[in-house]
């Protein structure tokens, strides 16, 4: 388990830190100081803020290598394989919760889809980490594989996903170095697709997991049948390799319930404590109550620097005399975000808004969603059962968002990632989820794996059902295209 949070730490304090932090963000103007912070009414509830705020601590918290079960030194057991030694080490532009800058995850497969989450990409990673009264044990950062190549491996004969790779322009001859032994009990053999992914925003997340099934299948049914997204259902329950004993049976039941998928970028999970159990285990590799079985045993019982990398104390993150694991803090932390906040517009980016419905961006980029009224009703409790509280689900309670998203499976074509996640849908490989724009006006390189470096780019790439619309902004006079631009950035 990670390590526990104080419910001392002045919460003054660590709001004022993170204003300070996302103040140095000012990408596309705009001050990023309201980034990050509560939805007012979990602001006003002291005991919600203190779970917020703990949620939030826990977020940015370095992993360390000691066993859960360490008798000095904060627990954790990283890795062995992972992308990043904290959730906030990916998602921190312009603030705690937000997405990554430069960093980027790799996904691949053995053998074809389905393409299995393995972080490889941490070589050289992180600076130099210290371990208890050993000291400085890495010196230049975490050994991890990629030699500079976005995909591909040598030799290696392209694979359907990997030819959607190809189209987009990427090489399969770059070198890329696989972390792999005998002793890997989760990555044998030469991987056959390997796909970059940015880490997404969390901010207003809440909000989306209350929303109801029927509102997205709604949303769907209205679009017309050229540009008409997939509505995919999962059970978070069926994502995980084995949930532990002390997992309650309402958290169970809730979490085997099939609800529409909406997070990710291929709509894997329709709660946010999914989500967070299965980034705590493929993107840091601490197993939990939920993922209580590890990837990969490779490491285990392997020394190096005097230190045991992996043991077998699985899982590693339960629930603690607070009566939360980590992943239910996470999960206080996400729920809790606010929504990026819109700035004013300009006439030109009010008239840039009329373009971009007129040219049928709006068709996907849903601009207003509405949260159910009483999502306590199916949101997941934490771990041990203790359902979200009278404050959370009235912040959360008839909620009128504006994320500029449907969070539904769209094909587009070339634009896909070549990762086929569900069998049963035709052409997984090419669906995406719709990135919400809320926010965009704070990133710094845009689509699923960062291709883009500007929004006009990141526009006329979009291919398959989006392939109309690209080609509509591309029509537009030079004018025109700025005041699209203009009024995505006061999103």
């Amino acid at each position: 388990m990670g390590l526990l949070l104080a419910l001392t730490i002045p919460q003054s304090n660590s709001f004022a830190a993170g204003r300070a932090q996302a103040s140095r963000f000012t990408h596309f103007g705009g001050s990023a100081s309201a980034f990050g912070l509560p939805l007012s009414g979990i602001a006003s509830s002291p005991v919600d803020l203190t779970n917020f705020t703990n949620g939030m601590l826990n977020f940015q918290e370095v992993e360390t290598l000691n066993p859960a079960d360490a008798t000095s030194g904060p627990p954790g057991q990283l890795g062995p394989l992972f992308n990043n030694t904290s959730c906030a080490g990916c998602h921190s532009n312009p603030a705690r919760g937000g997405g990554g800058l430069a960093l980027m995850e790799q996904r691949l497969s053995t053998g074809g889809p389905p393409v299995r989450i393995f972080a490889v990409d941490n070589m050289m990673f992180g600076g130099p980490l210290a371990q208890g009264a050993l000291g400085q044990i890495f010196t230049y950062g975490q050994i991890a594989p990629p030699l500079g190549a976005e995909i591909g491996i040598p030799g290696n004969v392209p694979s359907a996903c990997q030819e959607v790779e190809i189209a987009r322009g990427f090489s399969p001859e770059l070198p890329t170095c696989i972390a792999e032994s005998a002793n890997d009990s989760g990555l044998t053999g030469t991987p056959t697709c390997v796909a970059h992914r940015q880490s997404l925003p969390l901010f207003g997340d809440g909000l989306v997991e209350a929303t109801a099934d029927a509102t997205f299948e709604a949303i769907a049914a209205a679009q017309p049948s050229a540009i008409q997204g997939t509505v995919r259902m999962v059970t978070d329950l069926n994502n995980f390799d084995g949930p532990a004993a002390e997992v309650s049976q309402a958290t169970l039941s809730a979490l085997g319930t099939p609800h529409v998928g909406r997070f990710g970028w291929k709509d894997d999970f329709a709660t946010l404590v999914g989500f967070s159990a299965d980034a705590y285990l493929n993107e840091i590799g601490i197993t939990n109550d939920l993922n209580s079985q590890p990837n990969t045993t490779c490491a285990m019982g392997v020394q190096q620097y005097g230190v045991t990398l992996q043991t077998a104390d699985d899982p590693e993150d339960t629930v603690d005399a607070t009566g939360r694991a980590d992943i239910d803090r996470f999960t206080d932390f996400m729920r809790g975000l606010q929504p990026p906040p819109p700035l004013p517009q300009s006439a030109a980016a009010q008239t840039g808004q009329k373009l971009f419905e007129q040219i049928g961006c709006n068709g996907c980029h849903t601009e207003a969603i509405t949260t159910a009224p009483d999502p306590a009703s199916f949101l997941p409790p934490t771990i041990n059962g203790t359902p979200i509280s009278t404050t959370v689900n009235k912040a959360l309670a008839n909620v009128t968002y504006h994320p500029y998203s449907d969070f539904l499976l769209h094909d587009m074509g070339s634009l896909g990632d070549g990762v086929n996640d569900d069998p049963g849908i035709t052409h997984d490989e090419r669906l995406m989820r719709t990135m919400p724009l809320w926010g965009i006006r704070m990133r710094e390189v845009f689509l699923h794996d960062g291709r883009a470096t500007d929004l006009p780019t990141a526009i006329a790439l979009h291919d398959g059902q989006g392939r109309a619309a690209a080609a509509a902004f591309q029509a537009l006079s030079a004018e025109q295209q700025q005041e699209i631009v203009d009024f995505l950035k006061t999103l």
